[in-house]
């Protein structure tokens, strides 16, 4: 096949943002696309790492510290001025490069409308796949749509948009580590970790209120942002962990608290614990009823009680059992149902027969 992959406009697609998961997910599957003996054309910040047939690097360092968040232990903001240029840009680079048949996958869903645009004005028609892993507004410009997890997807479905599609829909797991990324252990240290941004929806709360119960044990808590508790004398802040810090904080923890009071479209925490061997404590709601199963490598809380009892009962998990299971989550997995579903859109019409 021959592919196109409009990168993210906050951030260059590499595996060191790991503060940003659809930078990773853009260089994952871009990378893995090319590994597969694909045509990748990627279109995004010059100073990406993707491996592809041709960066055509239509913006770079300068545009980023212009726009964009710069220092990683802060969350990423949204420039419309600048998500506007980087739309732009690619789609007229996209637009000189395009051929007949190719596929192109927006890896943020406000590039498609510029692409789209563009791509009217060719004299044949091109199959555009919104990649937004964790959208809750999917464009309707075009028909082809990924979703994070089947919970994110029947959210969308939920509000019942008038006039979509859901024909040409699919979900695939984000790609967003590779099994390199971790380190498997199976013998711990005796501490409770959360990573992620401290925002109130990421449940930093739960986490604080879990440390004040448990006085005698020990918690780290990682991640970008800022927040206004007042630290209790058993937890530790480990501030933004970078991947490399980010494997060691992991394979070593009890567990992972991740306490998220919203329905994350995904929640790659599990996956990441998992892949170190390392269980997760989690909310019963989201993306975590796929990647949490009860027991096998985690618990699902929905009250306090239950994080209680998670943590008194988290050496009953197995580290094998977590490791196996959040293997299907890599994306030396997930390339294959990402080739799946390409070959399976690119097709003359919804009757065609393979």
């Amino acid at each position: 096949m021959r592919l196109h992959i409009v990168g993210v406009p906050r951030n260059p697609s590499t595996p060191t943002v790991a503060m940003d998961p659809y930078a990773m997910v853009s260089y994952y599957l871009t990378t893995y696309l090319h590994r597969g003996g694909h045509e990748v054309h990627y279109y995004g910040f010059k100073e990406s790492t993707v491996e592809c047939t041709k960066n055509w690097g239509i913006v770079n360092k300068e545009h980023h510290e212009k726009y964009n968040v710069t220092n990683p232990q802060n969350h990423w903001e949204i420039s419309n001025e600048g998500d506007s240029i980087f739309n732009n840009a690619a789609a007229q680079y996209l637009c000189k490069n395009i051929q007949e048949g190719d596929i192109v996958i927006c890896m943020w869903s406000s590039s498609i409308i510029a692409v789209k645009s563009c791509l009217d004005k060719k004299p044949f028609n091109v199959n555009i796949v919104d990649g937004h892993i964790g959208h809750r507004h999917p464009t309707q410009s075009t028909p082809y749509h990924v979703f994070a997890s089947h919970a994110n997807r029947h959210f969308v479905y939920g509000m019942n948009l008038e006039g979509f599609s859901y024909w040409h829909d699919t979900v695939i797991y984000p790609m967003a580590n590779d099994l390199n990324n971790f380190t498997y252990k199976e013998k711990k240290k005796d501490y409770f970790l959360f990573m992620g941004r401290f925002n109130p929806d990421k449940g930093i709360g739960i986490f604080f209120n879990l440390a004040k119960h448990f006085k005698d044990k020990q918690f780290i808590l990682a991640g970008q942002g800022a927040h206004t508790w007042d630290i209790p004398p058993n937890m530790k802040e480990a501030g933004y962990l970078n991947p490399i810090q980010r494997k060691e904080y992991l394979s070593n923890a009890k567990a992972v608290i991740s306490p998220s009071h919203y329905a994350e479209p995904f929640g790659l925490t599990a996956v990441e614990a998992g892949l170190s061997g390392t269980p997760i404590i989690c909310t019963d709601h989201g993306g975590y009823t796929e990647t949490v199963v009860e027991g096998l490598n985690g618990y699902r809380c929905s009250y306090f009680n239950d994080f209680v009892n998670a943590v008194n009962n988290i050496d009953q998990i197995k580290p094998k059992d977590c490791r196996n299971f959040a293997e299907k989550f890599s994306a030396e997995s997930l390339i294959k149902d990402w080739e799946k579903y390409l070959h399976r859109i690119n097709r003359e019409g919804w009757y065609t027969l393979d």
